[in-house]
């Protein structure tokens, strides 16, 4: 559940647009007398007060308005969210536990059932992934690598049955503003822009004024700009050395063009295989620009003497706000295009032996 949260979190540019008539929650809190608690929603990515009442004798009363059925937060002044829900116009009743979101009942609200029998879901694949987890310690720690491997076989298993399970419950409710939220939660990542719009076009047109379908409309549109094929959006950027660097300046290679940054692990396990690869085929024509969302140089200049990064580097230390990676869409890094001689877009994320099978495909070994 917390995961879930967390995922809410990264949306980006939703809004609400309100009517006249909305929701009425009636609540309780086990284990809270007293106290404030907060209706919370998101606008712009942020949490937002939408209601704000006193508990009494572990009962309160929020109000608050939606067009279409939406995700909500009720919170403690703390800020500890006690209830996360889909609302909808109409009475809400709420039976909410300060000793975990997972006791929290919800009645009064049909998208709210289909929400929950999503967070079921999830919950019950964290259950089994902590299970997974003990496992290969266990394993790990004998040395057993036979059982170390059978369960990550389990454990990718269960995470393509868990896409399968959403898929279809997206199939089967096209009317439910719960299916789009989910597809921005779990698969916007792996989709290409005409999968999106193909999705959007699925979905019933008593939904199309979703905050979470026009979310869905603008991850197609960010899409777009990093297709393959798409002619890559040209920047400029300082260097460590704080000159001017623009990707155009590189036509005539095959570039890499690589989002990372010194905090990111993932980044930096990568980057002794890019060494290899870029040491193999500098001399070939390819070369990398570096992008990073460090936010302090030192750092930054640090990792790269340290992991021996030694093609061409740029940044803003802007963080998640670099104009480059606004630019480019980029939601997680490590994240990587590969261009070709007059800037076009020829693959994406390729990493370790698959970057070097296509560099050798296109220069030769």
């Amino acid at each position: 559940m917390k995961n879930l949260l967390l995922g809410f979190l990264v949306l980006s540019g939703l809004f609400s647009c309100a009517r006249q008539d909305g929701f009425v929650i009636h609540g309780k809190i086990q284990g809270k007398d007293s106290g404030f608690v907060n209706l919370l929603k998101y606008v712009d990515g942020r949490l937002v007060t939408e209601d704000s009442t006193k508990i009494e004798k572990g009962s309160f009363e929020l109000k608050g308005k939606t067009d279409l059925p939406e995700f909500r937060v009720v919170a403690l002044d703390t800020h500890q969210p006690v209830a996360q829900f889909f609302a909808e116009n109409g009475t809400i009743y709420i039976k909410a536990n300060m000793d975990s979101l997972n006791k929290t009942e919800v009645k009064g609200s049909k998208s709210n059932v289909e929400f929950s029998i999503l967070t079921g879901e999830m919950l019950n694949t964290t259950k089994a992934t902590g299970e997974l987890q003990q496992n290969y310690m266990e394993a790990q720690r004998k040395g057993d690598e036979t059982a170390m491997n059978r369960v990550k076989a389990d454990y990718e298993a269960m995470m393509q049955n868990q896409k399968v399970y959403f898929r279809n419950f997206i199939r089967e409710h096209p009317k439910s503003t719960v299916s789009p939220l989910v597809a921005l939660m779990q698969f916007s990542q792996e989709l290409t822009a005409h999968d999106v719009d193909t999705l959007v076009k699925f979905l019933d047109p008593s939904i199309q004024s979703s905050i979470y379908i026009t979310e869905l409309k603008k991850t197609a549109d960010r899409l777009r700009v990093t297709e393959v094929g798409a002619q890559a959006p040209d920047f400029t950027l300082s260097t460590p050395e704080g000159k001017p660097l623009s990707l155009s300046s590189l036509r005539g290679k095959i570039v890499l063009v690589d989002f990372w940054a010194s905090w990111c692990q993932p980044c930096r396990r990568e980057n002794p295989n890019v060494v290899a690869i870029y040491n193999k085929f500098r001399d070939k024509g390819f070369d990398i620009i570096g992008v990073s969302l460090d936010k302090e140089k030192a750092s930054w200049v640090k990792a790269i003497a340290d992991d021996n990064l030694t093609w061409l580097h740029v940044s803003d230390l802007k963080y998640w706000q670099s104009e480059v990676a606004l630019k480019y869409g980029i939601q997680s890094i490590p994240s990587s295009l590969l261009l070709d001689k007059d800037g076009k877009i020829i693959a994406k994320n390729l990493s370790g032996e698959a970057l070097g099978q296509k560099l050798a495909e296109l220069l030769g070994k």
